[in-house]
């Protein structure tokens, strides 16, 4: 709905007027604006029903801590990784390890 331009719906009031003639074309637009008030008014209080059905205060509440306590942790984990260096040989292959000369 949100989608058409004023001259999309010109045409659209031109072909109703050449199909629906001038007497019809007002009682027409009347009752698809009420058709189209009705369906936005269920809608939205389906909207609001599957909302309160789906949100849970409790387990928002819960996921938001999650979420602090994580990137608390990120940040502290990012502070910490900046301020270490690599020793020279740490930088060693652990090749030799895994094919069995040891």
């Amino acid at each position: 709905m949100g989608n058409l331009g004023g001259s999309e719906i010109l045409v659209i009031l031109l072909v109703g007027l050449l199909v629906l003639g001038p007497t019809r074309l007002p009682e027409v637009t009347r009752q698809v604006g009420r058709v189209l008030r009705e369906v936005r008014r269920v809608s939205t209080g389906f909207q609001e029903e599957l909302r309160a059905a789906v949100e849970d205060p409790l387990a928002e509440a819960e996921a938001r801590e999650r979420g602090a306590a994580l990137t608390a942790n990120a940040a502290s984990n990012d502070v910490a990784g900046a301020e270490q260096t690599e020793a020279p040989g740490d930088t060693e292959s652990t090749e030799g390890d895994l094919s069995g000369d040891g």
